[in-house]
Parts: structure tokens; sequence; C-alpha cells
């Protein structure tokens, strides 16, 4: 997963939460109080927070083909319903009768699991070129990133394809030798956004340009 550094929490989003709470004496619900259009803004403001990209798989989604997903379920942390922290986008997670990210991962949740905005989720899974995620880590963390990949179908089948075709047109494949200078400025590429946007799949193309830059040394 690549890491999602949050903007700060939109000021319209704490005045109505703040409005809500004053005029009804109590917090605000997700599901029943906020307006959908006030849903669908919110999303956008993620959507454009997060470069565009799901959540969990980094397929590249926009506001039709997207949903606010809470890292930690609603059910059981009904105190992080309304909480900015706890809010992702995610794609809508179904490719031919496969379930991954967000709807297959609903309410499943663990206590070591790292939520994608913290700077370890990147040192908890690692991809490899035939568009494999696989575990990182050690002990609890491991474990954690192990049960994430299962829980949130981040294997499956057409995962593991686009990621694989991704690395495959990126320029891990090209035949020309770059130096270890032009990798790591492939690697800041993939690393930021281009006109608001990340590339697909840009965690899946780095950790193989990472890999690539190692057999330069």
């Amino acid at each position: 997963m690549k890491r999602i550094k949050k903007d700060k929490e939109p000021i319209w989003f704490i005045k109505w939460k703040e409005e809500f709470e004053k005029n009804n004496s109590r917090k605000a619900n997700y599901k029943d109080d906020f307006p959908q259009e006030k849903k669908r803004k919110l999303r956008e403001h993620l959507l454009k927070e997060q470069g565009y990209i799901c959540c969990y798989c980094m397929r590249r989604i926009q506001i039709n083909n997207s949903h606010l997903e809470h890292f930690w379920p609603k059910d059981a942390f009904p105190e992080k319903d309304m909480d900015y922290e706890n809010m992702l986008a995610s794609c809508e997670g179904e490719t031919i009768g496969e379930d991954h990210c967000g709807h297959r991962k609903n309410n499943y949740y663990d206590e070591n699991m790292i939520i994608p905005i913290d700077a370890m989720i990147e040192k908890m899974f690692h991809y490899i070129i035939n568009g494999d995620i696989l575990p990182d880590g050690k002990n609890q963390i491991r474990k954690a990133a192990k049960d994430m990949i299962r829980e949130f179908g981040l294997n499956s089948f057409h995962l593991k394809r686009n990621r694989r075709l991704a690395i495959e047109e990126s320029e891990v494949f090209d035949d020309c030798e770059y130096s270890k200078e032009e990798i790591s400025d492939i690697i800041n590429y993939y690393n930021s956004m281009e006109n608001g946007k990340y590339q697909e799949y840009c965690k899946a193309i780095i950790d193989e340009l990472v890999w690539r830059l190692k057999m330069e040394i």
C-alpha cells in the first residue's frame, strides 16, 4: 500500500459537526445524519487528497466508482464514526466475481491493523514483479500484514494481473541502462502526483525500481 498523507480536516466539515451537535445535543451519525450532498463533497476531498487512487489497492478511482471508507468500522468503533482521520476513499472492489478493498473488508478489524495514513504502512508490505503483494516486517506486524492481504482481498487475480501489467509497462522493464541517479528520479516521479493524480499501482512499481536500484549498487 502507499501511505496517504492526510490534509487538514476541511473547515466546513468541522463546522457542520459542531453545528449539528449544538442543535441536537449529540454528535452526528454518519449514516443517518450526514446529508448525501455533504458525503459526496467529503468523498471528493478524499479523492483529491489520495491522488485519485484507492486507499488499499491503488486502483484509479473517481467519484462514480468509489465509496467513503471507515478504516475502523463504524459499528465496532462508533466514537470514530465522524473522525476525519478514519475516513478514506476506497474503490468499489468488484471485478467479475471477486471482492476486494473496502467492501470485502466490511466490518473486519484487528487491533494490530495499520491504517494507510500511518508511515508504517509502506514497511508492512512489498510487491514483487509478478504483481503479488507480500507481508513484510516481523512478528505482529508481519501477521497483521498477512491478515490484511487476506481480509482485504489484495491478492485477487485481477489486482495481481493489473499490478503486473503496470510494472511491465513502467521503466522497470526498459532495455536502457539507467544510472542510479536516473532511477532515483524515476522513483521520485512515482512517489509524486502529476496533475493531482498518482499513477495507478505506483507503490508496486516503486518497489521494483528500488530492487533495480539495489542491483545497480
